[in-house]
């Protein structure tokens, strides 16, 4: 693991103190190719850049799809998803003039929203099929918030990379490792006042399934950063599935076991649920709201075929009637039970 907070351990800090420096000398993050084929140069180099992106599944045809770039700085991975073809927009907590520089040399119709990850939300930028997560998570005093702002603007899959203190030698996720997350008060990272967290692999994996990803999947871990890709929707059922649908009997708040939720509480759902296939577990049963995968949290065996299942209300939800369903591995998809958002 690496801590840099141990005496005698500064190859991170003075990577970052490297990188800062160059930034202040010549002011672009990314390196731009330009219609006639010169580059502005920046920090990262064009094959870096490329390298990281094409890390992630995604697709290189995005007509018809939009995208969102938090952390755009510069903008080459706006640039790069307008070029597949995606509607772009970039945020960042600033306007840095290089951005509007180069989306002016490139021709580019990306938009630039300037907001805080806190500040994100679907009524303030609405929804995007894909969601790009670069180097920002560790930046924030909220993580887990963060995470939950970039789920609740995500139709089919965010792309998550940051800092990990176990890069060097990540755990496998069975290997029993806890999960970990420093915290950082000053400049203990790298020298920077900005930087707040430092998780382990395990830990990232798993604060993105707590923020309401339904499936999470580790890339990749290089140079001391992870690669995570989060889907917002299960995978589909079987095609001729060997059990019938669970039947949903009831799917009530924990705090007032009704079917009522309300905005800005910490509220989960008790789904009670019938199914006559055997052998469920927490990992063999979906649930999903709106068609969104929610990750369960905790799965009881009443016995005769009785379950409840539990899980978190997201709390992105608009007010108004949400339909909640669920399948076993073996099944398809149950009929509908409302719930309503206060």
């Amino acid at each position: 693991m690496l801590d840099t907070r141990l005496p005698g351990n500064e190859d991170y800090r003075k990577r970052v103190q490297e990188e800062a420096a160059y930034l202040s000398s010549k002011g672009w993050y990314h390196t731009i190719e330009l219609p006639d084929g010169r580059s502005i140069q920046g920090l990262h180099s064009l094959e870096t850049q490329r390298e990281k992106l094409n890390a992630f599944p995604i697709p290189q045809d995005l007509r018809g799809k939009t995208a969102l770039d938090i952390g755009a700085w510069t903008g080459w991975y706006s640039f790069e998803l307008e070029r597949r073809g995606a509607r772009v927009t970039a945020l960042d907590c600033v306007s840095p003039d290089e951005f509007f520089q180069a989306r002016s040399l490139l021709g580019s119709q990306a938009a630039h929203l300037a907001l805080d990850v806190d500040e994100l939300d679907p009524q303030s930028a609405g929804m995007f099929d894909y969601v790009l997560f670069f180097g920002v998570l560790y930046h924030l005093r909220h993580p887990l918030l963060a995470l939950e702002k970039v789920c609740s603007v995500t139709r089919e899959a965010a792309f998550v990379e940051s800092y990990v203190i176990d890069g060097a030698s990540p755990a496998a996720e069975d290997s029993g490792v806890p999960n970990l997350l420093e915290f950082y008060e000053t400049d203990e990272l790298g020298g920077q006042l900005d930087n707040w967290y430092g998780p382990n692999t395990r830990c990232l994996l798993a604060l993105c399934r707590s923020a309401g990803f339904a499936r999470v999947r580790l890339e990749s871990v290089v140079g001391g950063r992870a690669r995570v890709s989060c889907y917002r929707r299960w995978e589909p059922p079987p095609e001729n599935p060997p059990h019938p649908a669970p039947e949903i009997r009831s799917a009530l708040n924990n705090r007032t076991s009704d079917a009522r939720f309300h905005h800005g509480k910490d509220e989960y759902v008790c789904l009670f649920f019938r199914s006559s296939q055997p052998g469920l577990t927490r990992e063999r049963v979906f649930a999903s709201v709106d068609g969104y995968g929610v990750p369960a949290l905790f799965l009881k065996d009443f016995g005769d075929g009785g379950y409840q299942l539990n899980f978190r209300c997201p709390p992105w939800l608009a007010p108004g009637p949400h339909e909640v369903r669920l399948r076993a591995a073996g099944s398809p998809y149950s009929g509908p039970f409302r719930i309503e958002k206060l």
